[in-house]
């Protein structure tokens, strides 16, 4: 749902966790000393969670999520910043940004909490003809 900030409390009591394909690719974060935003560490897993009663409906779409990462890579808040039409993949994008690990922003060289902008894609597999 756009405009709804999540908190990790609400997440955890309010999604069940759902089954997992896919990932997400994001750019390198770029000289240690310089200022750079958040990013996911793709150094890590980042699977994404697709919905199984979104995939049974064939619903597909792309959701973004602001993630406001502490200076620890810790995402802390989240916020649906275009929904893809389909609640359970809003929600479901938001579990996934809760799940992944992220790359702090720096700062003159320093960590610093920030907001990162992550894009999530759901697309059903292509049957064969």
């Amino acid at each position: 749902m756009p405009g709804k900030t999540w908190n990790l409390t609400q997440i955890v009591a309010s999604l069940a966790v759902a089954g997992v394909l896919g990932c997400a690719s994001v750019a390198s974060a770029g000289d240690a000393s310089a200022n750079t935003k958040p990013h996911v560490d793709t150094s890590k897993p980042h699977p994404v969670v697709y919905p199984k009663d979104s995939q049974r409906a064939g619903e597909e779409g792309s959701v973004v999520v602001r993630v406001y990462v502490d200076a620890k890579g810790k995402p802390i808040r989240f916020l649906v910043a275009k929904s893809s039409g389909y609640k359970d993949l809003d929600n479901g994008a938001v579990e996934t940004a809760v799940n992944w690990s992220f790359v702090p922003a720096t700062r003159n060289g320093e960590p610093v909490s920030d907001w990162a902008m992550v894009k999530i894609d759901y697309n059903l597999p292509k049957t064969p003809e």
